[in-house]
């Protein structure tokens, strides 16, 4: 729950922020999305140069391991190789796993980075660390949420879009909070310093198809779900006709407001109720932006060709909401561990050959190639960057049963498509995968980078919640040789 917390103060119509709240925010009719809707007088999107309209990241939560997808190594000791074999890509003398056929068709239309590393090495940590730049205060399995933190690449792209008008969010996150699948909680994609208003909308997510898993290593399938955006519901209690009773209501308290029509408080508020009422009263109108989540209009081939689980799903949405304004979309593998479903994600300490081979690799080249291939065919990979990564890599050395642990030291980012060279590999590894022997990128690297790939000055400042001017980006540079 997120709670408005500070001292109250009045404009100059003599209102409070709360009454303006009450009387704006649809209270009477339980739902949130006009605080979702507002914009926050904060500074626009840099002007400039601009390739990448949009991000779609495509996060692998647990670990993927290099080693089993984008830089195999094939000369060392099998111990350290594993067991899968390589498929040549589009670029001459570059290799990936066997299993990412697909994926692998799409090196000349991208840069892969090899010699991506932190030292954030558990998953909350890593997490943090990569989304923010910023490593917590203290590594541990279990790092909490605070105000303090530097707030997460989909924060930031919302709180420079919030000074547009958009009936969409710049920034959504898919299929779930990050944890809710274990029933905790992770940091990442918060606003931190910036504030909770500037947090990404988190998607709801049903689990259709579940199981009980009989230890974290027991995958049977990718997940299947439905994912549902909250803040454009009405709560059970309220059907359709009592909505637009209880609209009606609120109209007329809100016309009965004497001086306060008048301010430019009440514009605003105004604005985002009627769009709100708009919205909610009528979610099928061919106008609704939050049509992206019915997926019902599209053909099954098309879904077919994403995959009918949860990630293919998620992927296909987020191509909709790309096209439909939104800016940074993120769909994260999760661990399903408390909600009936895949419970491993990308953390293989065990079964890491069998997970890969029969669940996570075919998965994300099936989602991975069928994203981009649509993206091309409507004309918006010239403006899409498309991001693979996760938190950590998996360790050199298999361990005793048939696993990879955790290994922030080294792991690859594939970017494919607006903004990005094609065809570039940057960065190398040793031949057993230990860490980078060349160009060493960290996360804060990443960040400005993709950041100077939508045209946003990665070396500006933005103002936190105690009005300190802030870095957008705490520690790291542009990578030029990476940028068109």
């Amino acid at each position: 729950m997120i709670r408005v917390m500070g001292t109250s103060q009045r404009n100059c119509a003599g209102w409070s922020r709360r009454e303006m709240l009450r009387l704006g925010g649809l209270s009477l009719l339980g739902m949130n999305l006009p605080s979702l809707l507002q914009a926050e007088a904060l500074p626009a999107i840099a002007p400039g140069r601009q390739q990448a309209k949009s991000i779609i990241l495509l996060y692998l939560f647990g670990g993927p391991a290099a080693q089993e997808t984008f830089d195999p190594k094939t000369d060392a000791p099998s111990e350290y190789r594993g067991e899968f074999g390589t498929v040549a890509t589009s670029v001459p003398g570059v290799h990936f796993c066997e299993y990412l056929p697909r994926m692998a068709r799409w090196m000349n239309r991208s840069t892969l980075i090899r010699s991506f590393t932190h030292e954030s090495n558990d998953h909350s940590a890593g997490l943090l660390h990569t989304l923010t730049g910023s490593p917590p205060d203290k590594l541990e399995s279990l790092v909490p949420t605070l105000s303090t933190q530097a707030p997460g690449m989909p924060a930031v792209i919302e709180s420079l879009s919030s000074g547009s008008r958009r009936a969409l969010p710049a920034s959504i996150w898919m299929p779930c909070e990050p944890g809710w699948g274990q029933a905790i909680s992770r940091p990442g994609p918060y606003g931190g310093f910036l504030g909770r208003t500037v947090d990404p909308l988190f998607t709801r997510c049903d689990i259709t198809r579940s199981y009980e898993p009989k230890d974290f290593y027991d995958m049977r399938t990718n997940p299947y779900g439905r994912l549902t955006a909250p803040a454009t519901e009405l709560i059970p209690e309220i059907t359709l006709d009592r909505f637009h009773r209880r609209a009606s209501l609120s109209e007329q308290l809100i016309s009965a407001a004497g001086d306060l029509s008048a301010s430019a408080d009440y514009e605003r508020v105004d604005h985002f109720h009627r769009k709100a009422l708009g919205i909610l009263s009528n979610p099928a109108s061919k106008d609704s932006p939050w049509r992206a989540f019915n997926l019902e209009e599209e053909k099954p081939e098309l879904r077919d060709r994403y995959g009918r689980h949860l990630y293919g799903e998620a992927a296909l949405t987020a191509r909709r909401l790309v096209e439909r304004g939104a800016r940074f979309v993120t769909v994260a593998w999760e661990s399903f561990e408390k909600q009936g479903s895949a419970p491993t994600a990308w953390d293989t300490h065990e079964r890491h050959f069998p997970i890969n081979k029969d669940f996570l690799l075919p998965g994300i080249d099936q989602v991975y190639s069928a994203l981009c291939e649509d993206l091309e065919a409507r004309g918006l990979l010239s403006e899409t960057l498309v991001v693979v990564m996760g938190e950590m890599g998996r360790a050199p050395k298999v361990n005793s049963v048939g696993g990879r642990d955790h290994w922030s030291y080294l792991q690859n980012v594939l970017l494919t498509g607006a903004g990005v060279q094609k065809g570039l590999v940057y960065g190398a590894s040793d031949e057993k995968g230990f860490g980078p022997t060349s160009h060493p990128v960290s996360p804060g690297d990443l960040i400005a980078t993709l950041y100077t790939a939508m045209g946003i000055d990665a070396g500006q400042f933005l103002k936190d919640f105690t009005g300190r001017p802030r870095p957008i980006v705490p520690d790291g540079s542009p990578i030029r040789a990476i940028l068109t």
